[in-house]
């Protein structure tokens, strides 16, 4: 055998035994969100791609959105603690009832900013949020911008005695007492179903953070807006524990570099350019988007004191050290 074969021979070996090597693992990435929303397009995608990169081709990472198998908003956290999924992206919120501690960063008027929210998330996790997620490893925890109260057909809201009969889509329990002892009439539904209501009357109006009145194009059935900044959300993003524990330290190492503190960082920039057109469509059509300053906003807090307070008293009741929690919670926030 030639020298020239041999080196060929060689060669070949040589990238068959780096291929092998650079699909080593699969890691199964799950959520139930369209794969045209910032939420993929900017975070999830990129992240899968960047655990890709990381570990040098050593792991590659198969994603599953909204219509796929691994796809229902309501499994999320299940595929993930039953090792079905290996990495998933889900709302705390649903199904209700398993996060009574982390509903905290929901309370209303706690938190004025997409900043604050993920810091105060995040920074209660450690001491006070970790036995909700304990059978998972947490990646990140994250808060979306503060919410916004949008109404159609002319129902102009600005002060809090405004809601005072009209029908308004909610996203949580929380938010839903908050509209309620305003004099509102609180709605469950889902957002994807909201313009076509606010459109046919059958919604006066919906809260929501302003990526997803863009998202959803309900700033097109929108006449008036009002900043209010009364709650936000918590989504968890996790990893199996014992897949996280079955991977190489170097490939364990790339993925804490990517998440954690890195991770929940970015968050709050991602957020705030995905509802940054938000206002503009809805100006440019001749409707209204009020910013209230420091004296109507506290008009809001005022209003809905009575409600806060039943809040965290049913909150402190359900969660462990839950009165504890509120306090630390309450330090972290400038309200």
């Amino acid at each position: 055998m030639s020298i020239k074969t041999i080196l060929r021979a060689s060669a070949l070996v040589s990238l068959v035994g780096g291929a092998a090597q650079a699909e080593e693992f699969t890691l199964t990435m799950s959520h139930y969100l369209p794969p045209v929303l910032g939420l993929h397009v900017d975070f999830l995608e990129p992240f899968a791609r960047q655990i890709e990169k990381a570990t040098g081709g050593k792991v590659s990472v198969d994603i599953q959105t909204a219509g796929s198998a691994l796809g229902t908003i309501t499994k999320q956290w299940d595929q993930v603690a039953d090792g079905i999924a290996d990495i998933s992206f889900g709302l705390h919120g649903i199904p209700r009832g398993r996060f009574s501690c982390t509903q905290v960063i929901e309370l209303p008027f706690l938190t004025d900013s997409v900043e604050e929210a993920n810091e105060v998330l995040w920074n209660v996790y450690p001491e006070f949020l970790a036995e909700e997620h304990a059978d998972v490893k947490v990646l990140a925890l994250m808060a979306h911008d503060p919410g916004v109260l949008a109404t159609t057909g002319g129902k102009r809201v600005e002060n809090p005695e405004d809601l005072a009969g009209l029908r308004i889509r909610v996203p949580s329990p929380y938010v839903a007492a908050m509209i309620e002892d305003l004099g509102g009439i609180p709605v469950g539904m889902p957002p994807g179903q909201v313009y076509e209501n606010m459109q046919t009357g059958a919604l006066d109006g919906v809260v929501l953070p302003w990526a997803g009145l863009k998202e959803f194009r309900i700033t097109e059935v929108t006449t008036n807006a009002i900043e209010i900044g009364a709650y936000t959300t918590p989504f968890y993003f996790i990893m199996n524990q014992d897949k996280f524990d079955s991977l190489p330290a170097d490939v364990q190492e790339a993925i804490d570099s990517i998440s954690g503190d890195a991770l929940v960082a970015q968050f709050p920039d991602w957020w705030t350019a995905w509802g940054a057109a938000g206002p503009a469509q809805i100006t440019d059509a001749s409707g209204e988007v009020i910013s209230p300053d420091a004296a109507l906003r506290q008009a809001w807090i005022d209003a809905t004191a009575s409600t806060v307070t039943r809040l965290e008293a049913d909150l402190a009741a359900e969660c462990s050290n839950g009165a504890a929690l509120i306090t630390q919670a309450r330090a972290l926030s400038s309200n």
